[in-house]
């Protein structure tokens, strides 16, 4: 048995035992021999905030088969101490939900579409932990997300994410209970995590800083008083809910919520996009599918794209794939090129969100993001600095101003 841990901090129950459980379900038998583990870290600093993830191959031999190799990625969640906030939002028992039983009847529903990574093994014991299938080996790796992505990869994920919308609305539509599920109930974003001040705190800062660009722009003037008054009266979170929130007339299906550059895998083949996939379902919920369309627009999309792109992006991709998908699963009252374009519109304030909180945080160049952790962001201190350098960003300036003027055209600042 050889293990390689490669100077790699790797906790102790990720051992021999634990690899066994999960090749014996991985591979539907007990009967073999487990030669080798070798580990790697699979994230870097300021990738992940809530897990800690790493990269397991494991080799083993099975009678007939010779040696065969196993490619991992475990996922360990500890929700105590600076994530403990987090266990009140159920995000591990959800995910859980997600990947054993949803999204294989997601998938069912689908015509051998892939959506999401195989998960073969959960436990929680000693802390809460899943085990996936690691896709680099078949190509696929998490693109720019400082820059953002270019048209080619909005193609291939909005194809993919009109797909999974659908397979989604097929099994809501088979089996109506899931609609009254407490587990998809509230999604990462809800009135729960907005009343953390985990998340509270850095989205006002960021509001403010940016407003104080904004004062600048010409043409912005009402859209920047009515910031003001947001931040006056700490009220923006509660209008992003109202956003957030199902309303009538909605398209509903059951949303991922965080479909930010991180939590989705690209495949590349001589360096050309040919496929996407959805992880990290901790935050899905039953929502509108405008919600994974502004949120992916505001916060992962290069400039370019974002500035002339996105209506054709929908009416080429999202769309179509969302229709012979819907078609396909024989459901009723599909709806309209149309209806999901003003749906769109009618969630603008998400994206607003999106741009306000998150796009400072994860377009921030590695080096510069490498203290967004947990831990880092209790401290005052550190949040005020690292707010100032991340809402200083070209990018996220560009992006509020789209933003706000959706926003203000739909009259959803009022």
């Amino acid at each position: 048995m050889i293990i390689q841990k490669n100077n790699n901090i790797i906790p102790n129950f990720l051992n021999e035992q634990f690899f066994k459980t999960v090749i014996a379900n991985k591979i539907g038998s007990k009967v073999f021999e487990l030669t080798g583990l070798d580990y790697s870290m699979g994230c870097n600093p300021g990738d992940n905030h809530l897990s800690y993830v790493y990269r397991v191959q494991a080799t083993y031999r099975k009678k007939g088969l010779g040696t065969q190799v196993g490619h991992f990625i475990v996922k360990c969640v500890p929700l105590e101490g600076d994530r403990e906030e987090f266990a009140e939002m159920d995000i591990f028992q959800k995910e859980k939900l997600m990947y054993c039983d949803i999204i294989p009847r997601i998938e069912s529903c689908l015509d051998d579409i892939k959506t999401a990574p195989k998960c073969y093994y959960v436990t929680t014991e000693p802390i809460a932990t899943m085990v996936f299938e690691d896709m680099k080996p078949t190509g696929y790796a998490i693109a720019d997300r400082v820059n953002g992505v270019d048209i080619d990869h909005c193609k291939a994920f909005l194809k993919k994410l009109g797909q999974y919308h659908a397979g989604s609305m097929i099994l809501l539509e088979k089996d109506p209970s899931l609609r009254e599920s407490e587990n998809l109930k509230h999604g990462i974003f809800s009135s729960v995590s907005f009343s953390k001040q985990t998340l509270a705190i850095p989205t006002y800062m960021n509001l403010s800083r940016l407003i104080e660009y904004a004062s600048k722009w010409s043409g912005y003037e009402k859209s920047v008083d009515k910031l003001k008054d947001f931040l006056k009266n700490k009220n923006f979170l509660e209008k992003v809910l109202d956003g957030i929130r199902i309303s009538p007339g909605d398209i509903v299906a059951i949303c991922h919520e965080d479909c930010w550059v991180n939590n989705i895998l690209f495949q590349y083949k001589d360096n050309v996009v040919t496929d996407a996939v959805l992880i990290d379902f901790q935050g899905c919920t039953r929502g509108s599918i405008a919600l994974d369309i502004v949120y992916f627009f505001a916060v992962d999309v290069e400039l370019s794209v974002l500035r002339k792109d996105r209506n054709q992006l929908i009416e080429d991709y999202y769309y179509p794939a969302l229709r012979e998908a819907l078609e396909k699963g024989s459901y009723k009252d599909i709806p309209t090129l149309e209806d999901v374009k003003n749906e769109v519109k009618k969630k603008a304030m998400f994206g607003l969100f999106g741009v306000i909180m998150v796009l400072p945080l994860i377009s921030m160049k590695r080096k510069e993001g490498a203290d967004d952790t947990m831990e880092a962001m209790k401290d005052r201190k550190k949040l005020e600095k690292f707010a100032d350098l991340a809402c200083s960003s070209e990018r996220v300036h560009e992006s509020l101003k789209i933003f706000l003027k959706d926003c203000e055209s739909s009259g959803l600042l009022d």
